[in-house]
C-alpha cells in the first residue's frame, strides 16, 4: 500500500476521538463495579463478568475497536513515528467529554498539564516525522531482546499499580498498559511488513510477530482496564497517549531502523519533547480533582483501620484542585 500520510493523519484523529469516546464509556462502567473504598479496587473475576456485560463498557468497547482499525490503517499508510503520536488528542477529547458528563470545567493545572502533554507530543512528532526512513527493517533476535526489555518496564510499572501508594495506582497501571500497547503497535508494523515480504522472510515470522501483537493487546487491555478501576479515565488516556507513542516510536527507531535519517539535533528535540510530554502526564494524574480525592478517601480509611474503636471518620475535605462546578 502506498504512502499517504495526510489520510493517515486525518485517521488519527479520527481514532483519537473513538479511543476518548470508548475510554469514557469503559470507566463508566468499570465504575459501576466498585463501591466507595479505595483500596479495594481489583478487577476479581466476579467483576470481570459483571463488567462485560455492562452497556457502556460494551459501547465503550465498540467505539476502541472503531478507532483501532482506523488506526491500524493508518499505519500502514504512514510510518509509525508519524502516525502513533497523533493520539494524543485523546486526551483533551477525553477531558471535554469528562467535563461535559460532571457539569465541571477543567482546573488550571489541568489545562496547564494537558497543554504541555499535548505540545511535547506534538514537537516530538514534527522531529520524527522530518527525519522518519521509510523502510523497515526486520531483525528477529532484535524485536525479541526489545519486546522483552519493554515487557520487564511494564511489569514493574504493574507491581507499583497494585502494590504502591493508592495515589499511583491509576497512573502505574495506565503506564503498564500503555507500554505494552505500544509495543503492540510496532509489532503490528511488523506484521503487516512481514506478509508483505513473506517470500523473503518466511512464514514464521509472520506468525511470530502476529502472536505477539495479539498477546500485547490482550494483556494491555487488562492491565488498562486495571487502571480505569484505580481512576479517572482522564489519567489513564493521557498516560497511553504520551507512553504508547513514545514506546512505539522508540520501538520505530532503533529496532526497525526508523531513525536511520534521524540527526544529533532532532535527536536532542524528540528526548526534550518527549520527556516534555511525559511530565504533562504526571501533572495531570497529580492536580486532578479524582486522583486527588481518591487519595484523601484512602488516607481516611487508612486512619480509621488504624484507630482503635472507630467507627466512624469525617469525610475528607474535597481537595482545591477539584473542577468548579457551571
Amino acid at each position: 500500500m502506498t504512502q499517504n500520510i495526510p489520510l493517515a493523519l486525518v485517521l488519527g484523529v479520527v481514532a483519537s476521538l473513538c479511543f476518548a469516546t470508548g475510554a469514557t464509556f469503559q470507566h463508566d462502567g468499570i465504575g459501576k463495579q466498585f463501591g466507595a473504598d479505595a483500596e479495594s479496587r481489583t478487577l476479581t473475576l466476579r467483576r470481570v463478568l459483571s463488567m462485560v456485560r455492562d452497556r457502556h463498557w460494551i459501547l465503550g468497547t465498540g467505539m476502541i475497536l472503531i478507532g483501532a482499525l482506523l488506526h491500524l490503517v493508518g499505519v500502514k499508510l504512514a510510518p509509525v513515528t508519524v502516525i502513533q503520536p497523533v493520539g494524543i488528542l485523546a486526551v483533551p477529547f477525553a477531558v471535554l467529554l469528562a467535563a461535559r458528563k460532571n457539569h465541571t470545567r477543567p482546573t488550571r493545572m489541568m489545562i496547564v498539564a494537558i497543554l504541555m502533554a499535548v505540545a511535547g507530543i506534538v514537537g516530538f512528532t514534527w522531529f520524527s516525522a522530518s527525519s522518519a526512513a521509510e523502510d523497515t527493517v526486520i531483525d528477529g533476535r532484535l524485536i525479541l531482546y526489545a519486546s522483552l526489555v519493554v515487557f520487564a518496564l511494564a511489569i514493574i510499572a504493574g507491581i507499583v499499580g497494585a502494590k504502591g501508594p493508592v495515589a499511583a495506582r491509576c497512573l502505574a497501571w495506565a503506564t503498564s498498559g500503555a507500554l505494552i500497547y505500544g509495543l503492540a503497535t510496532a509489532l503490528m508494523k511488523t506484521t503487516l511488513v512481514t506478509w508483505e515480504r513473506s517470500a523473503e522472510l518466511g512464514l514464521a515470522h509472520f506468525w511470530a510477530n502476529l502472536a505477539g501483537c495479539l498477546a500485547c493487546y490482550a494483556i494491555g487491555a487488562w492491565a488498562i482496564q486495571q487502571a480505569y478501576a484505580s481512576g479517572p479515565a482522564e489519567i489513564v488516556v493521557g498516560s497511553m497517549t504520551v507512553i504508547d507513542p513514545l514506546t512505539a516510536v522508540a520501538f520505530g527507531l532503533i529496532v526497525l531502523g526508523e531513525g536511520a535519517n534521524i540527526g544529533l539535533g532532532a535527536g536532542i528535540g524528540m528526548v526534550l519533547a518527549g520527556g516534555l510530554a511525559s511530565l504533562g502526564v504526571v501533572l495531570l494524574s497529580k492536580y486532578h480533582p479524582d486522583a486527588a480525592r481518591a487519595y484523601e478517601e484512602a488516607e481516611a480509611n487508612r486512619l480509621r483501620n488504624q484507630t482503635p474503636g472507630s467507627t466512624a471518620v469525617d469525610p475528607p475535605e474535597k481537595s482545591p484542585q477539584e473542577g468548579n462546578p457551571r
